[in-house]
Parts: C-alpha cells; sequence; structure tokens
C-alpha cells in the first residue's frame, strides 16, 4: 500500500467519521445518483478533495433487528449466490466482506480492493425494483421495497471499470490481465471471501492494477452460515478462479476471433478446450475451464436452478484436486 494511499485514506475516513447523520445524508441528498439497481444506489462525492465512491444499500427491517447478523434471515436458496438476477443475501454480509477487504489492505496483504473509509447506518427508501423477479425472491424484494434505512459505504473511488479498459486496449491487455487475475483472484479466496459476480463491470482498473469490488454477492465460511450454506461454499472454493477463466476467454475470443455471438463463441472455446489449433497462449492455457464454466452458467442463465456445479470437472480443469 503506498503512502498516499494510505494518507488519503486517512484523511477521509478521519472528516466522515466527525460528521452527524444529519450532515452525511445532506452530502449526500446534494449529491446525484449516478447508477442505481437492486443491489442499492451509487453516488461520487468530494470529501477533502478526494473522490469517494458512496453505495447505499437497503438496509430491511429484518436485518436491522439483526445487527451485523451475516446470516441468511430471508432463507434464500443457494443457487441465488450466481450472479444472475440476485438481490443478494444480505446488507451485512455486504459491509462484512468489505470490512474484511479492507483489513487485507491495510495489513499489506493484497492492494485489490477497494479501501472501505467509513460507513454509516442513515434513513432513506430505495427504488422498487423494475426488473421480474422469481416469485421465490418476492419477500426478499418487497423488504428492499419498504426499507426506510440503507448502510452507506464511502469507499475508495477507482476510476475505470476494467471492462471499460479492455475496449480501450484490446488484446495488447491480455498478459497483464491474466498475471493480474491469477493474482489478485487467489488474494480475495485467501481472506476466506468468494465473489461469485466478478465480472469486468464488477472489476475497477487505475491502468496499474485491478481492485475487485462490488461484494454484493460475497460470501464466507467466516459468515453465519446455514448447513447448505456450508457446503456450498466448501464446494466452490474453484468458483472464482473459474469464473475469472471464463470470462478472460470469452473476452479474448471475442476480441481475438470476432465471435460474438455467445453460441459461436462457446462452440469455438470447447474447441479449443478440446485441443484445436490456437494462436493465443492465454486462450489455450484458460480455454479447457472457460469451457466448463460456460456450460454451467449457459444452463442457469437458461433458468435451470438445478444445474449441478461441475465441481470435479472445473478442478481438473484448472489443474487443481478436487474436494
Amino acid at each position: 500500500m503506498t503512502t498516499a494511499r494510505l494518507a488519503r485514506y486517512r484523511t477521509v475516513a478521519d472528516t466522515l467519521a466527525v460528521r452527524s447523520d444529519k450532515q452525511l445524508v445532506e452530502l449526500l441528498d446534494a449529491t446525484p445518483i449516478t447508477r442505481s439497481g437492486i443491489g442499492g444506489t451509487a453516488r461520487v462525492l468530494d470529501v477533502d478533495a478526494v473522490r469517494v465512491f458512496a453505495k447505499r444499500i437497503p438496509l430491511t427491517d429484518v436485518e436491522r433487528a439483526h445487527p451485523h447478523s451475516t446470516a441468511n434471515l430471508f432463507g434464500l436458496a443457494t443457487h441465488w449466490q450466481y450472479g444472475i438476477n440476485s438481490p443478494g443475501f444480505g446488507a451485512w454480509r455486504e459491509l462484512a466482506a468489505n470490512v474484511i477487504t479492507t483489513d487485507a489492505v491495510l495489513t499489506g496483504a493484497s492492494g485489490a480492493f477497494p479501501l472501505l473509509y467509513h460507513w454509516r447506518v442513515l434513513p432513506g427508501t430505495q427504488p422498487a425494483p423494475t426488473d421480474p423477479m422469481h416469485p421465490a425472491l418476492r419477500p426478499r424484494l418487497d423488504a428492499i421495497t419498504n426499507a426506510t434505512a440503507g448502510i452507506v459505504l464511502f469507499l475508495e473511488h477507482i476510476p475505470q471499470t476494467l471492462r471499460a479498459f479492455l475496449d480501450a486496449h484490446g488484446p495488447d491487455a491480455a498478459d497483464w490481465l491474466e498475471e493480474r487475475l491469477h493474482t489478485d483472484i487467489p488474494a480475495l479466496n485467501a481472506t476466506g471471501l468468494l465473489h461469485f459476480d466478478a465480472h469486468p463491470g464488477n472489476i475497477l482498473t487505475d491502468g496499474e492494477r485491478l481492485y475487485i469490488a462490488d461484494l454484493g454477492l460475497a460470501t464466507s465460511p467466516r459468515f453465519d452460515l446455514d448447513a447448505d450454506e456450508a457446503a456450498f461454499v466448501d464446494a466452490h472454493r474453484d468458483h472464482d478462479l473459474g469464473y475469472a477463466a471464463m470470462v478472460l476467454v470469452n473476452w479474448l475470443v471475442s476480441t481475438v476471433d470476432g465471435h460474438t455471438d455467445a453460441a459461436t463463441r462457446h462452440a469455438r472455446i470447447d474447441a479449443y478446450a478440446a485441443g484445436a489449433p490456437c494462436d493465443s497462449p492465454v486462450i489455450r492455457r484458460h480455454a479447457p475451464a472457460a469451457a466448463v464454466m460456460n456450460a454451467f452458467y449457459r444452463r442457469l442463465f437458461a433458468g435451470d436452478h438445478t444445474a449441478p456445479y461441475p465441481q470435479r470437472e472445473l478442478a481438473a480443469a484448472l489443474g487443481k484436486p478436487a474436494g
């Protein structure tokens, strides 16, 4: 962690810590919303000449009655852990995940996460979800819609998404991205966290390194898990690495080969995984894992919540022991 980054952290954290709830609400209300969705609303603030990303996560009445609980308070099935039309498992989990990653940065374990400067429970409402959702999610969605408070995370502002960076730099960034993903994803998992939604819109960059962000679906064996969740987390230890391989190879095949249609792209990746000639060493290395994950996520996106997670197949594709 650089001296300048630590100095910004201390300055912003101290400034926000001494502001009243009323002052923070006024600061937020004076700043336009830049993004809104089921996971909350986002703004970019100026605090002591430092840009700060403020994310407001709805805090439902159920969660307010269980302060700091990382339990599955709405009893959601584990398949909602995947990043497909899921509202997440709770605001306290997202807060806990950001505390964990910030600790990793401050202790020097990894610099791959935006710093959490401050957090506060503040009054406010959440726009009602507009996208159609599965009936099993209705109690959670109704609770979000009726929430009268939220946890506001005041986070380090990183200027660009990985998606925008890759659009600008193209395949020349492939080796850099491969190296960063295979350093930073294990660093995340070393904290005990599994991300489950590390697509290029949820990974940020300053052009020098990656910052793994948006921990709305993160979980951990350190959380208060029920038996099904604990087994799910144990089985999915390699998920984030497999997901990273899928993201990397899908992007490269789309960019280099021009296969932007998903079906054509996946067929091409399946062929590479089976040994078809390929000029890209990065694709050759990661096509087997990408093919396994593409097949699994195709079923999930098609609405098949019974799709079995390919634990052994993915471990083999990653060259790791299964189970």
